[in-house]
């Protein structure tokens, strides 16, 4: 049996042994190296600044919605804050501004002169809103050549109103279609501009059915200007037509 040796471990390198406990611990000269590394870390990274982020106070009207203005009684589609406040001059110009939810805003004058949407007004008057939109297609049919019947509701109202708006002022748009369909055929146009090259020459208007992008159902109806011009004097309406209406839908 071999003979058991007693008494204190031996220190490893960079190490010192208590005399009591027996326990080991880094030695002097290796604390203070490792002291001299954390002085060096902490001298080569350098301090962040933080600077606190500004909160933008931004107007209700200034959100991602779109609008209807209505100038000296003519309507019109903006998609956005921006656009309704490019299209105006001063101040006040407008008879009235709305967004989806039949809310009002006022145009402002801003800061260095800029004009700005303010806050919403109140609700919009309904009764005269009809009013003037049918004056509107009585006066301007070139202008606003889509005649929908138009729901009683006022919600679906405003909703159809927009989507009227959107569609004889905009053009094309990713994702809209208007389909033709004519005898023998069925075609998808990108706009209501391509809807109106193809069939201003066409001889089979009656048997023609136009479905704008919210698939509604129109037969479009050629009419002669009230001009003395020699061209251009004729531009389609297209009068929407419901599918029971309709053979073969």
């Amino acid at each position: 049996m071999g003979a058991i040796r007693l008494g204190m471990p031996s220190a490893g390198p960079g190490e010192d042994v208590d005399p009591v406990t027996g326990a080991r611990a880094p030695s002097l000269e290796r604390m203070e190296d490792q002291m001299g590394i954390w002085r060096g870390v902490r001298l080569w990274v350098q301090p962040v600044s933080w600077m606190p982020v500004e909160d933008i106070d931004v107007e209700p009207a200034a959100e991602n919605r779109d609008f209807i203005t209505v100038d000296g009684g003519l309507f019109d589609y903006a998609p956005s804050a921006e656009a309704v406040v490019r299209s105006f001059e001063y101040a006040g110009q407008t008879e009235t501004i709305m967004d989806r939810a039949g809310n009002r805003y006022p145009l402002l004058a801003g800061e260095h002169g800029h004009l700005k949407l303010g806050q919403s007004s109140g609700k919009a008057d309904f009764g005269w809103l009809r009013a003037a939109w049918e004056t509107a297609q009585q006066e301007n049919p070139k202008r606003y050549p889509l005649e929908r019947v138009m729901p009683d509701s006022d919600a679906e109202f405003l909703t159809s109103l927009f989507e009227v708006l959107q569609e004889t002022t905009t053009g094309a748009v990713q994702g809209w279609t208007w389909k033709v369909r004519q005898p023998g055929r069925t075609l998808h146009l990108e706009s209501l501009d391509a809807v109106n090259d193809l069939l201003l020459k066409a001889t089979n208007l009656p048997e023609t059915i136009v479905q704008d992008p919210y698939e509604h159902l129109y037969r479009p109806h050629r009419m002669l200007r009230r001009t003395l011009a020699l061209t251009d004097r004729h531009y389609l309406m297209y009068r929407e037509e419901f599918p029971q209406d309709i053979p073969d839908t």
